[in-house]
């Protein structure tokens, strides 16, 4: 497709081989590229590319503004994955300190929304990220491995309508589900891990990936590649269902190669708007209101009963293997990032900036459910706050 108003593109690249798909697919175009690089994150591949590459930190925001208007840039597209651990561990200038503190919630929404809306203030355009990549999002229809059967038909038709669901409330894009019963939910550490932790089963599951009611399509676009088929063939999830002509598909021939030798069944789908789709999440006085209203949503799906939430984001909510071990999977998540944060936290105290030591992870239950005494001993072994 061309974009003839385009001439030169600014990119904010971070990990994957979304940034370097998007790069040439503007060098096919007649396009410039200007590189803005989050160290840590995007290759190095991509210098050669472009035009001009610099690499700046995650929490940056006025260095790469300036920079991007320095180099003539009008359009701007972000791509690539960000971890969200990202969330707990960039170093924010002034700027990014003054959004950050405007918001009710961080998550990749609001954090992106914010960003682009700078970007506006500042005379630069930011574009949907399927800009230049509107060939690799397949439209419905069966893609690769066995025809899926009706029981398969059905069940992704569930999982499909739950994920829309789940994402509405900014806890994930993906599932996995067997049958009417959600087996696990995305939440904080991302669909690999999903699949990790939803796979191994014994029979056949099946992984459902969406965007949000309303997605902003600038940002957080679902994808999918030869790095989700490997994860889910060595966890056995045999059926991978995608919503249509929403969700960026990498590597489509070795994907369907890999699917067809494998007998995994790759197929997108329209989403099923559910028939009572709730509204956005409203403001969130502090955690344990944001994991309280999370947990009585779930419990609402039939999915769980308790939600953890630490500092405004959805760490973990239960499912079918219950609260025991989502707090297990909740725990372990942020002690990887524990040491990080009380640097961080440190760092800015000696910076003389005043900011609040690391918050702790909030954990409520849905209305009526009781947390069994395993899982509360678990939960306050992990620093988690219950009441």
């Amino acid at each position: 497709m061309s974009h003839p108003d385009i001439k030169v593109l600014g990119i904010i690249a971070g990990a994957g081989e979304f940034p370097r798909r998007v790069v040439e697919g503007a060098r096919r175009a007649g396009v410039e590229v200007v590189c803005m690089a989050i160290r840590g994150a995007a290759s190095d591949e991509l210098r050669p590319l472009c035009r001009s590459f610099r690499r700046f930190r995650a929490g940056a925001v006025e260095g790469p503004l300036a920079y991007f208007k320095a180099e003539g840039v009008q359009h701007l597209l972000l791509a690539g994955q960000i971890k969200p651990a990202t969330l707990y561990t960039m170093w924010p200038d002034a700027t990014a300190r003054r959004l950050l503190g405007q918001m009710d919630r961080r998550n990749a929404h609001t954090i992106f929304g914010a960003v682009c809306q700078l970007a506006a203030d500042n005379g630069i355009t930011v574009l949907p990220s399927t800009t230049f990549m509107e060939g690799c999002m397949p439209a419905a229809g069966h893609l690769a491995g066995p025809a899926p059967t009706p029981e398969q038909v059905e069940e992704a038709r569930f999982g499909l309508a739950q994920a829309r669901e789940i994402a509405r409330l900014d806890i994930g894009q993906s599932i996995i589900v067997h049958g009417h019963s959600v087996i696990c939910v995305e939440a904080f550490k991302g669909t690999n891990e999903c699949i990790r932790s939803g796979g191994y089963r014994g029979h056949g599951v099946t992984l459902c990936k969406v965007t949000k009611p309303g997605h902003d399509m600038r940002f957080d676009v679902p994808c999918l590649g030869l790095g989700t088929i490997k994860n889910a063939l060595r966890a056995g999830v045999n059926h991978i269902v995608f919503e249509a002509d929403r969700t960026i598909l990498f590597q489509r021939e070795e994907v369907e190669a890999l699917c067809n030798r494998h007998g995994i069944t790759l197929h997108a789908m329209v989403a099923p708007v559910p028939a009572e789709e709730g509204p956005e999440p409203e403001h969130m006085a502090d955690d344990a209101a944001h994991a309280a209203a999370m947990a009585a949503e779930v419990q609402r799906l039939g999915i769980g009963h308790i939600a953890v939430v630490c500092d405004g984001v959805i760490i973990a909510v239960d499912d079918a293997d219950g609260p025991l071990k989502c707090i297990r999977r909740a725990a372990a998540y942020m002690r990887q990032l524990r040491f990080m944060r009380l640097f961080n936290w440190l760092c800015n105290l000696l910076m003389g900036r005043k900011t609040p030591p690391p918050a702790p992870m909030v954990l409520r239950t849905a209305p009526g459910y009781e947390l069994p005494p395993e899982a509360a001993a678990a939960a306050r072994k992990a620093d988690i706050v219950l009441e």
